[in-house]
């Protein structure tokens, strides 16, 4: 199940908004960046994969929304070796973005992993997920 992110908590949200001549009327580009403080850990050995959520950038309606991408990243590590040997990898497996039909706002999904194995009491975690979300829309002048 997907951890829902409140979009208050997202760290350094910036949006802006451009006018563009897109196809089919489309005449607004969005683009949303920010931080997700979402933590993802491994104690000892093992693996997890979780999937993040939150709503962003204007409340558009289905006819107003075009299309949404999306790129994500770790922002935040961290790794303690206590007893070698330790390896680990961490990441994200994968992003999306797409409109809300219940919110009207673009929903961003993150799915990130955390793999680590090898030693006793070692650690590896994600702590944030950097995103940028572009957003094609109509928008009435």
């Amino acid at each position: 199940m997907a951890i829902r992110i409140p979009t208050n908590q997202v760290v350094n949200l910036q949006q802006i908004e451009a006018v563009v001549a897109g196809p089919d009327g489309a005449n607004r580009l969005f683009a949303v960046t920010g931080q997700l403080d979402a933590t993802i850990n491994v104690f000892s050995s093992g693996s997890q994969t979780q999937t993040f959520t939150v709503l962003l950038g204007p409340v558009l309606t289905r006819q107003q929304f075009f299309r949404a991408i999306c790129t994500a990243s770790a922002a935040k590590t961290s790794f303690r070796v206590q007893t070698p040997p330790g390896e680990y990898s961490f990441g994200v497996s994968s992003s999306d973005a797409d409109w809300d039909d219940e919110s009207g706002q673009v929903e961003l999904r993150i799915e990130a992993f955390v793999n680590l194995s090898g030693g006793a009491n070692n650690f590896a975690a994600i702590n944030g997920l950097a995103f940028q979300v572009t957003i094609l829309a109509a928008v009435a002048a």
